[in-house]
């Protein structure tokens, strides 16, 4: 869940947004929970993020100049099933793989 430290700098954000009316790209990391947390699968972080989502944009955003990429959504069809390729693979397997 999001904490005061988290949703500081959105605000900060909200606030330049409005003043200077520019648009605004959130990027949203769910692989990296994924491949850095124990346990569950990426549909599980993805879910989080979804909530993590709606409580940035509970900020009151513009939904004109605001844009959310959840990282193992816009990347494609392909990146989910690298993700949990890449999971499973350390340094030592990968230098395995490639000879190295």
């Amino acid at each position: 869940a999001l904490h005061l430290g988290h949703m500081l700098p959105f605000i900060f954000c909200k606030y330049m947004q409005e003043a200077f009316h520019v648009p605004f790209i959130i990027q949203i990391t769910d692989d990296e929970k994924y491949f850095h947390k124990e346990g569950g699968d990426l549909e599980e972080f993805t879910n989080l993020a979804y909530e993590n989502i709606k409580d940035i944009l509970a900020i009151g955003f513009d939904p004109e100049n605001t844009f959310v990429c959840l990282d193992s959504v816009y990347m494609g069809q392909l990146y989910p099933n690298v993700c949990r390729f890449q999971r499973h693979i350390n340094l030592t397997t990968l230098k395995a793989i490639f000879g190295l």
